[in-house]
């Protein structure tokens, strides 16, 4: 202060003429009176680092929580811009083969469609499919009143738009047809039909598919059997009725058709051991199961089986066949049969012990070299039965010990074949005297 009363002056004056020695052993006597300071155990300081720690920590995740929810929250509003809702994509595309070949054949599969860009089709046409096509934001698509694909195209009339309904006056976008088709499989054998199903039809669109092997359909919903093996790739376009401009055109689905066998056969007869029979032989290279029907009753899962017609007449002959893909093929022919077979039996004989057809047995039997069991009746019940070719029906009757009169007797014989089938055959024998 510039102001200083004398008192103040005089004070300041006394001080001024003071003069002390410094001497070092009074402050070392000093510091010896003084109390010795307390060691700070390094734990202490260890907890205080750690609780700084974890309070940093909780800070930092109640930040990112706080930030995650403030963008999701912005993706929802952009999602629900102008009121339309982005739907999640669950359908399969064309684009997803190596899914589409575990998928169930029996499942549903949903194809996805693309507008059409015609500036950049024209641009280039080396490119490839994914190039030439433009994938439209799902932001853009308006349903209309047809629940079709909405998008902005400047390139149209707005005027002609009106005309054929394809234009949305409040929303001032274009309505375009839809492109998008479901198919219930995406692997088949050759030969088997497959279905095609639009999602949405537009009555101001035509439709035209594209199968891949050079056929096509305008049908909304077509079937369509494939006739060759192979893998053909199906697409969709969606054309306006107006100027056939296509408006959409589908993503491209692989399609594998797997080959068939062929179920062609063949048989020739054969009199193995003087019975007439039949053997049949299938012509399919790839059948690894095979299947026949006679129309006899008889059925075989042979490959190359024989079999004997008892009765003349026409056959049905049923041949199927099944590769290792899983694939069968079925085919038929008409066979006939000329004469009767029955065992090689005559309709008569005559037991008077001249020594002339004295006995009655089927003459197969003798050939067979089967066990069996012969059987003869009379109106009455059974009469006589053997099981050898040694002890033939000489007109016997086992039932009283006595000779049968003359007149007609039904013969039965049973036995196993050597292919482990039951054989039954049947017939009527005259006992002449």
């Amino acid at each position: 202060m510039k102001n200083r009363n004398g008192f103040e002056n005089s004070v300041k004056e006394k001080l001024e003429q003071q003069h002390y020695d410094y001497d070092p052993s009074q402050w070392n006597a000093i510091e010896k009176r003084l109390p010795s300071p307390k060691k700070v155990l390094p734990w202490k300081g260890i907890a205080a680092a750690s609780t700084l720690l974890v309070v940093s920590l909780l800070i930092w995740q109640l930040m990112e929580k706080e930030n995650s929810s403030i963008v999701e929250n912005e993706q929802q509003i952009i999602s629900n811009k102008d009121g339309v809702p982005v739907p999640e994509k669950t359908a399969i595309s064309s684009t997803e083969n190596q899914a589409l070949q575990d998928f169930d054949a029996e499942q549903t599969i949903i194809v996805h469609d693309r507008v059409y860009d015609h500036a950049a089709n024209n641009e280039d046409e080396e490119k490839t499919t994914s190039d030439k096509y433009r994938k439209v934001p799902e932001h853009e698509f308006v349903p209309d009143e047809e629940s079709n694909t909405t998008v902005d195209d400047k390139t149209t009339k707005s005027s002609q738009l009106n005309q054929h309904g394809l234009s949305n006056a409040s929303t001032g976008k274009i309505s375009r047809p839809s492109a998008q088709f479901s198919l219930n499989k995406t692997s088949i054998c050759t030969g088997e039909v497959i279905d095609f199903q639009l999602l949405s039809q537009s009555k101001q669109a035509q439709y035209f598919w594209d199968f891949g092997n050079g056929a096509n359909s305008t049908d909304n919903n077509p079937v369509y059997q494939y006739p060759e093996s192979g893998t053909y790739y199906v697409q969709l376009k969606a054309t306006s009725t107006l100027d056939a401009s296509v408006m959409n055109i589908s993503d491209k689905i692989a399609i594998h058709v797997l080959p068939a066998p062929k179920a062609e056969f063949r048989w020739s007869e054969n009199s193995m051991n003087a019975i007439p029979s039949i053997q049949f032989q299938s012509n399919s290279a790839t059948a690894v199961y095979w299947e026949w029907d006679f129309d006899n009753g008889i059925k075989s899962t042979e490959k190359e089986p024989f079999v004997t017609f008892n009765k003349k007449g026409f056959y049905t002959i049923s041949h199927t066949v099944t590769n290792v893909e899983g694939c069968s093929k079925s085919s038929s022919q008409q066979l006939e049969i000329t004469t009767d077979y029955n065992l090689l039996a005559p309709n008569s004989f005559t037991p008077n012990a001249d020594g002339i057809n004295d006995n009655f047995i089927p003459k197969a039997l003798e050939i067979l070299n089967v066990n069996f069991e012969m059987s003869i009746f009379d109106k009455r019940g059974l009469v006589y039965s053997t099981t050898s070719v040694s002890f033939p029906w000489n007109g016997s009757n086992q039932r009283d010990g006595g000779l049968c009169p003359q007149g007609a007797y039904v013969w039965v014989v049973k036995y196993i074949d050597h292919e482990g089938k039951d054989q039954i055959f049947k017939g009527t024998i005259n006992l002449l005297k």
